[in-house]
């Protein structure tokens, strides 16, 4: 029941923004897709595999306004003790060159439901503000904040995620290749069990390349992360794991009607926290999507 109301809240939220800015902006398009990924974590004394569920929904004008909502199930298989089930609940709002001309300022919010005890009920809060150049080049600041309170003392989490993008004209002869640098900073502020280092940086880097139907993104990321805010706060890694580095490939095809099909192959290496070894996190992961 406590989740169902939660789910119920997440819908009326957005629907009572889309009716707040429909007086302004008549023609919203809205797009919806479903994601299902396959996690398997290989050599680890501690997880097998797991599975996740998302199912996400955007209404926007095309011009200044984009609301974004999303809900993940995520399942995973332990060894010798409880497995973790999950629920995670998205919101954000996009304002894009009206607050500021060649800005976007985005805002949002993501509540976690665990059976993790330490990041049950962990709420995080992100903002970012981008300054771009149509088709030219985008440079910007994102800020997160994760509040985990389940125990005391409470735990909190700040990520600083500075980035910067461009469009590297003329080094193909079909399509538009794009090239997105971040760094991410992270500190906590309480110690835990096996992990007393508290400040974490990383380094992410991302090529692109799109020509319509096909779509092509290869990225990579070296240093150390815990805690961290993905995706534009859509994905919050609120398990107490050490991240140590990530490849990933992503290919979508886009449907004469508009319906896009991808897949994504992840592999990321982490420590648990209290284990020595190295383990591989290997993520298979597939997503239709259409815009109505």
């Amino acid at each position: 029941m406590r989740r169902l109301y939660l789910v119920t809240m997440v819908l009326l939220l957005i629907l009572s923004g889309v009716q707040g800015v429909q007086a302004e902006q008549n023609q919203w398009k809205g797009y919806a897709s479903f994601h299902a990924t396959y996690i398997n974590f290989s050599n680890s004394p501690l997880k097998d595999d797991g599975w996740v569920f998302t199912g996400y929904g955007s209404l926007g004008d095309g011009k200044y306004h984009l609301l974004e909502g999303a809900i993940s199930q995520t399942y995973i298989d332990y060894k010798g003790r409880s497995d973790l089930n999950q629920t995670d609940f998205t919101v954000a709002y996009t304002n894009t060159n009206q607050i500021l001309p060649n800005h976007s300022f985005r805002f949002g919010f993501h509540y976690i439901l665990s059976d993790d005890v330490l990041t049950d009920k962990g709420k995080t809060f992100f903002g970012k503000v981008t300054y771009f150049r149509p088709y030219d080049w985008n440079a910007g600041l994102e800020l997160d904040y994760s509040l985990y309170d389940n125990q005391s003392p409470n735990l909190n989490v700040f990520q600083i995620l500075p980035h910067v993008g461009v469009y590297l004209k003329g080094l193909t002869p079909k399509g538009n290749l794009y090239a997105e640098s971040k760094f991410y900073y992270i500190h906590k502020d309480k110690n835990l069990d096996g992990l007393n280092k508290d400040n974490f940086f990383s380094f992410e880097q991302s090529l692109s390349w799109t020509l319509s139907p096909y779509d092509v993104k290869l990225s990579g990321w070296a240093g150390e992360q815990i805690f961290a805010v993905k995706n534009g706060g859509f994905v919050v890694y609120n398990l107490s794991d050490k991240y140590k580095g990530g490849i990933s490939l992503e290919m979508g095809y886009t449907l004469i009607n508009g319906v896009r099909i991808a897949l994504n192959l992840d592999n990321e290496w982490l420590k648990h926290v209290g284990y020595s070894q190295t383990v591989r996190q290997s993520i298979f992961y597939l997503s239709i999507g259409t815009k109505f």
